[in-house]
């Protein structure tokens, strides 16, 4: 019985651990997926709400129109054309799901995931601004 009790906060411990890092993760491959799945209409020639919100309908609730920027960059011209790139990126925070932040003393709450894809326009965009600057950071 004692090393039952010895053994048992050890044991939560790293239940709690392997079901956070499972479902950040899976949460971290939806977001990524999202943003790649973004980038991927634009190149085609969506406008910026339409990858927006593809973004947020393939994320499964993760993140929401507001939670992603849509950035076209080219030669500067301020027109988006064909070979120059579009740039979906996003930022979302996972609050772990467990109690682990009680049982290993944890200094956070929250871990960010930020996804950017960049992509090649393969159609120019009509009424997309060419915002210059660099591709992922």
């Amino acid at each position: 019985m004692v090393e039952f009790a010895l053994l048992l906060p050890l044991f939560f411990a790293v239940l709690f651990l392997i079901i956070d890092f499972g479902v950040g993760i899976s949460h971290w491959v939806m977001v990524t997926n999202s943003t790649r799945e973004g980038a991927r209409i634009g190149a085609v020639g969506a406008n910026s709400n339409d990858i927006a919100d593809r973004v947020a309908l393939t994320s499964n609730g993760l993140l929401d129109a507001a939670d992603v920027t849509v950035r076209y960059v080219g030669d500067g011209d301020g027109k988006a054309e064909r070979g120059e790139s579009v740039v979906v990126e996003t930022d979302y925070d996972y609050t772990l799901i467990t109690p682990l932040k009680a049982f290993l003393n944890v200094a956070f709450d929250s871990i960010n995931f930020h996804s950017c894809t960049d992509m090649r326009l393969e159609l120019p965009v009509s009424g997309a601004n060419d915002s210059g600057g660099d591709v992922c950071s």
